[in-house]
Formats: C-alpha cells, sequence, structure tokens
C-alpha cells in the first residue's frame, strides 16, 4: 500500500500557485482536527480503566497541539493568496469578504445557541470577549476573565486567527518581496519564543506568543513559490524526524504532555512549529497520497464545524461515561460514538448552512 502511495504521488508543491485546491492539505487539516478531538474526548482515557488506556490517553494528551498544525496552515493558505493576489485593486475588499463568508455566519449561529441554551447567571463578563474574537488576550487586562465557565474557551484559537487575519494583509502588501516577507518570518518566529519565555502565563492562548506557527506556514507559502523550494522539500523530512525527536525528548524529560510545562511551551512550541512545517511540506510532496485519503479528506471538509461544536458537545456527552465505562472496549465505544456524533451534525451544519453562503464566495473571486 505504501507502495502504491509513493507511485501515486503527484509533485503538488509544484502547482501550489495555480491550484484553488489542494485535497493533501484536507488530509492534513483532518489529521489537525482529529488530534483536538481525541485530546478533549480521550486524553486520560475514560475513568482511567486500565494500563492500556492510561497509556493511549497520554497519547491523546498531545492532541491539543492539533490548533498549531492549524495554525502552520493558516499561516501557509493565507499568505500565499496574499502574495499571490497583492496586485489585485480589490485586494482587502476581497480578502475580507471571503473571510468573513468562511468563518462569522457559522460562528455567530453557535455562539446564538449557546446564548440561548445557557442560563443567563452562568455567564461572566469574560466570555464576552470570546464572542468578538477577543478571547484570551482581553485577560491581560482583566485576569479575571480567565475563569470562564461556559464551554466556548475553545474559541481563543478563532481569536487568534480573526486578529491575524486583520494584521497580515496589510504586513504582506507593505513587505512585498520574498526576501523581504522571509526576513519578517523568522524575526517573528525568535519574537514570538521570546515572548512565551517572558510571559510564559500568556504563551498558549495569545497571537504574541502563537505567531511562530503562523510565521512557519507563511515563510513555507513563499518558499515553495521560489527557487529554494526543491531543497526545502529535501530538507522537510530530516527537520520533520528531528524536531518531532526534540519534542518526544523535552516531553519524556519532563514526564508530561501538557502544554502548560514551562518548557514545552516555549522551545516545544517552536520545535512544534518546525515538526508541522515540515509535514506541511512532506503532504505537498511523497505524503500527498496519504494525506489525500478520502479518510482523512472528509474530516478536513468539516473540520471547522467539528472544531465549534467537539467542545460542548463533549460537556453533553460525559454523562454518558459511566455507562459505557461498564461495556467492554467501552471507552473506545464512547470515543468512536462521540466522534460519529461530532462528524454527523458538522456534516449538517456544513451542507445545510455553510455551503449556501459559501457559494457567495464566487463574487468575490480574484481577478475577477
Amino acid at each position: 500500500m505504501a507502495t502504491a502511495m509513493m507511485a501515486e504521488t503527484l509533485p503538488v508543491v509544484a502547482k501550489v500557485r495555480s491550484a484553488k485546491h489542494i485535497p493533501a492539505l484536507d488530509g492534513l487539516r483532518g489529521v489537525a482536527i482529529l488530534a483536538v478531538f481525541f485530546y478533549h474526548y480521550g486524553a486520560g482515557g475514560i475513568l482511567r480503566a486500565s494500563a492500556a488506556i492510561r497509556v493511549l490517553g497520554t497519547f491523546c494528551g498531545f492532541g491539543w497541539s492539533g490548533v498549531d498544525l492549524f495554525f502552520v496552515l493558516s499561516g501557509f493558505l493565507i499568505t500565499g493568496i496574499l502574495f499571490d493576489t497583492q496586485h489585485d485593486p480589490s485586494y482587502y475588499r476581497k480578502f475580507y469578504a471571503r473571510r468573513t463568508l468562511r468563518i462569522f455566519p457559522i460562528y455567530y449561529l453557535f455562539a446564538a445557541i449557546v446564548v440561548l441554551i445557557i442560563p443567563f447567571k452562568a455567564w461572566h463578563v469574560g466570555d464576552l470577549f470570546f464572542l468578538f474574537y477577543l478571547g484570551y488576550p482581553a485577560a491581560i487586562i482583566w485576569p479575571a476573565l480567565v475563569d470562564v465557565p461556559v464551554q466556548i474557551t475553545h474559541l481563543w484559537s478563532l481569536s487568534v486567527e480573526e486578529q491575524f487575519y486583520m494584521l497580515w494583509p496589510w504586513l504582506i502588501r507593505k513587505l512585498r518581496s520574498p526576501r523581504n516577507i522571509l526576513t519578517f518570518c523568522a524575526v517573528v518566529g525568535v519574537a514570538s519564543l521570546a515572548f512565551r519565555v517572558t510571559f510564559p502565563k500568556w504563551a498558549y492562548g495569545s497571537l504574541p506568543a502563537r505567531m511562530d506557527d503562523l510565521a512557519a506556514g507563511a515563510a513555507l507559502a513563499i518558499l515553495v513559490r521560489g527557487d529554494l523550494r526543491n531543497r526545502c522539500e529535501k530538507m522537510a523530512l530530516p527537520l520533520f524526524i528531528a524536531s518531532a525527536a526534540v519534542v518526544i525528548l523535552i516531553c519524556a524529560v519532563r514526564h508530561t504532555t501538557e502544554r502548560s510545562d514551562r518548557l514545552i511551551c516555549t522551545a516545544g512550541f517552536s520545535m512544534i512549529a518546525l515538526a508541522y512545517g515540515s509535514l506541511l511540506l512532506l503532504s505537498l510532496g511523497p505524503l500527498a497520497g496519504f494525506f489525500s485519503l478520502p479518510a482523512l479528506r472528509i474530516f478536513g471538509k468539516y473540520s471547522y464545524g467539528m472544531y465549534l461544536y467537539h467542545l460542548p458537545l463533549a460537556a453533553v456527552s460525559e454523562h454518558a461515561k459511566p455507562f459505557f465505562a461498564r461495556l467492554p472496549l467501552g471507552a473506545f465505544l464512547y470515543v468512536a460514538v462521540c466522534l460519529t456524533a461530532n462528524l454527523v451534525i458538522a456534516a449538517l451544519s456544513f451542507h445545510l448552512i455553510e455551503q449556501p453562503i459559501l457559494n457567495l464566495k464566487k463574487r468575490f473571486e480574484y481577478g475577477g
């Protein structure tokens, strides 16, 4: 099977500039959402039923890094779009119109449902910051805001994305040249690490702390469009192995996969950015066949809805854990049932709500 997949691999990287859709990136997005899902549904194991479940639970405990993969992908795709269209006379209008159509409708529908379902007395002022793309950064000013009882804290990553969208189009157009963009990405990567070292409390949920993921993807978007593409492809596998090995070593030395660990949230995050950047390159080359598998692409296609809904649904499904714990292989059945439910709900959301709205993006085609 591996040989067959390698034989079918296409030089996807060479087509990045002209292709409107790259199937392998759907699969990579699928890996990201599955990692996040298993982190919230499988980390620690269901009631820690056995040693085997605890081992799998520990593995799932690293699933929070799926968000890092989302950020690398976002930096790659958004920078590619902006770089290729920077001379379009409607550069800003088209970019923000398309992003708005993709993000806002389902986001605010989700927010409205949450507001209607959860009793008013359960809400804190801090919750509102997540509904307006401010998220945890607002807590720098008012620390009590971080104590959010409502299951919407996962929206912090969308807050980071939206803040990135506000800044990046302007920066790309000002920097213009590949050299300037790559230099800026390198500076941002170092600055992001320095920010996490200086402010470890904000190392996970703020834009300055997570810019190295986004900058890594952005740099790759420029590199695959230039003369260094072949060299990057050759370096992708060794760099992935080396950076992944460092991450594993850090977790082994610290005896934890917790993202709040001081070493993990500083040097570890930087290594994760390198690992996922390398994995992205591999998905465009030798691993394109694997990441183009329909099963992974399905999860990638519905990843936005799954991300929005999975944490509130986890709060609901929590009540079923004792029932599944009494069944043979109950932990696996619990996760499988929850995964299926999440996928079905996200698919319905996509086809009934998102897709009709996404069709409006045709009015804002680049070059039109």
